[in-house]
Formats: structure tokens, sequence, C-alpha cells
């Protein structure tokens, strides 16, 4: 156990050893992939604002509210948002607000929330106009409030909430699109010198061979070949200026 929890220490050792001795690539490519991603945060993706309008749900007007009527009341919530969703409700809305949008394209901008043991059904829209975002959200909550009142036979439901313009947008988020680039170029340059380090089997010192190969090493032989080669140039060098003096 002793040996199997040194050799991973070694290991670890190693890797912070080949990340410390590459630390200016890492800090490059990690910098290199924040500013990528704050580019395209910032200027390729359209900025989305989003507006949220509520309202609440009544299965009677009376004053005295009874516990089945909120029992109902709870129930026809789910019923709501698919009528919010429904094809006329959609429309009618993108007609009134003159919208040159599909009926998908709408819906993809609208999320429906009905919070548990609530009868409260928010109504959301993200939007690249402020403006257009609250004015779609209220225009859904008017148009389906009378949608319901119509098919279901029921008080229109109460307005809570009214949709405000969004003062900030809501996507993308710069500052988290500019750290996930940083984790990605720090994960990418990390990642390759360890892979690099792995398929490289080149034993370049006594230990290495100790290590892999188990044997010991009785004598080591210094390399010179550049000393030599240097020499060698020096002495052909000589001989040409010898050789021209010579003349």
């Amino acid at each position: 156990m002793n040996s199997q929890n040194d050799e991973i220490e070694i290991d670890l050792r190693e890797i912070f050893m080949l990340i410390i001795n590459h630390l200016l690539m890492v800090i490059s490519v990690t910098v290199i992939g924040a500013l990528l991603a704050g580019l395209i945060s910032v200027y390729a993706l359209t900025p989305m604002y989003t507006s949220t309008a509520k309202m609440y749900i009544l299965a009677n007007s009376d004053t005295i509210v009874s516990l089945t009527d909120l029992q109902m009341g709870s129930s026809l919530a789910n019923d709501y948002e698919e009528l919010i969703k429904s094809r006329p409700v959609v429309e009618q809305v993108a007609e009134n607000l003159n919208l040159d949008v599909t009926y998908g394209e709408l819906l993809g901008c609208m999320s429906i929330t009905n919070k548990d043991n609530t009868r409260i059904i928010q109504i959301q829209i993200t939007y690249p106009d402020p403006v257009a975002a609250k004015e779609i959200a209220n225009e859904f909550v008017n148009v389906s409030r009378k949608q319901m009142s119509q098919i279901m036979k029921v008080d229109e439901p109460t307005i809570v909430e009214e949709a405000i313009e969004a003062k900030s947008q809501s996507s993308p988020n710069n500052i988290k699109n500019i750290l996930i680039g940083a984790v990605v170029g720090l994960l990418l340059s990390v990642g390759f010198i360890v892979v690099r380090n792995i398929l490289d089997d080149t034993m370049r010192t006594a230990d290495d061979i100790e290590k892999f190969l188990k044997l010991n090493t009785l004598a080591s032989v210094p390399d010179e070949g550049g000393t030599d080669n240097s020499e060698k140039k020096q002495k052909r060098k000589l001989w040409g200026v010898r050789k021209g003096e010579s003349k």
C-alpha cells in the first residue's frame, strides 16, 4: 500500500512540475480562452431581455372562497398553462402587436411557470428588445384572460403584476462566459501538457531507466556532440582562413 501511495504521489508531483515548467503556456492559453469567449459573448451573441407578468386564478369571484374553490383554482392552473400556449392566443398576441414572427418563434420566447401550492401563473418573455418583451408579456396576459373566460366559463384571472421594461440584459452573461472561456483554456493547456508527456516515452535521465526498466545505471556517457561539432566548425574556419592567407 505504501509503495502504491508513493507512486501516486510521485506522479502527481511530476504533473505539477510539468505545469510549473510550462506555466507561461498555461497562462497564455487561459488568457486567450477568456478573451475569445468575451469577444464572442459581447459581439457575436444577441443581447436578450426578460419581462415577467403574473396573474391570479380564481374559480369563483365570491367574497367567501370555499376550500373546493381553492382546490379547483389550483387544478385549473395546469389547464390555463396549456390555453396560454394555444395557437389562437399566440397568434392573437402577434396580430395585436404587429409582430412579424411565426407561432413557433413567439412560443419559443415564452416561459410559463406555476409554483407549487399556488394559483399564480407567471408568464415570462425573453426578447431582443426590452420594450417589446414588456409589451408581449402584458399582451399575453390580456389575451389569455379573455380566452380562458370564454372557453372554460369561469371568471377572468386577476392581474397580479404587470410586466415592466428590463433595465439590463438577462443573457448572455458576459462575466460568466469569460470565466468559462478561461476554464476551458486552462483545461486544454494542462490536458495537452499531460497527454504529451504521457505519450512521450523518451528516457532522459538515469531515474527514468530505473523507474521504467527496473535496471540500475552503471555508467553514463556525457553528450559532447555539440562541442565536437563547434570545434570542428572552428577548425574548418581557421583552416579556411589560413588557406586563404597562404594564397
